[in-house]
């Protein structure tokens, strides 16, 4: 179980931040919210969003990005191929306005850009993706 002594607080960005697993990677989970939110609590949900949703984020960022990268690419690749090249970094919780924004790295197919992923959990399913950087 987590504390709030596992989370650091970045002053630049705003947010608190821990190290955490999720399904094979190693990611930050970072909140923006108050000292006095539970951190464990929030950190939870998010990672329990994230996962309850994980197959529609990954048709949502493979529906966005593959037809990009294949107008480029030198090869055909299918959906599932092109998603495993991805690595997920962070998982941003916006507490207040109730918002999430997922970053992952490109895995080279788009020149080093990340990827953003904006969702909003109390509305019907729907993300936002996006290269950034």
């Amino acid at each position: 179980m987590l504390s709030m002594d596992d989370f650091t607080y970045n002053e630049v960005l705003d947010l608190w931040i821990s190290e955490r697993k999720f399904l094979n990677y190693n990611i930050e989970v970072r909140l923006y919210c108050s000292k006095k939110d539970d951190f464990q609590q929030l950190a939870t949900k998010a990672v329990n969003d994230v996962e309850l949703h994980w197959e529609s984020l990954k048709v949502a960022i493979i529906e966005e990005l593959l037809p990009q990268y294949l107008d480029h690419a030198s090869k055909e690749i299918n959906g599932e191929a092109f998603f495993s090249k991805l690595t997920m970094e962070t998982i941003d919780l916006d507490a207040i306005d109730i918002m999430y924004t997922m970053y992952f790295a490109d895995g080279g197919m788009f020149g080093g850009h990340g990827i953003q992923v904006l969702w909003d959990p109390e509305e019907d399913f729907s993300a936002d993706v996006s290269l950034v950087g």
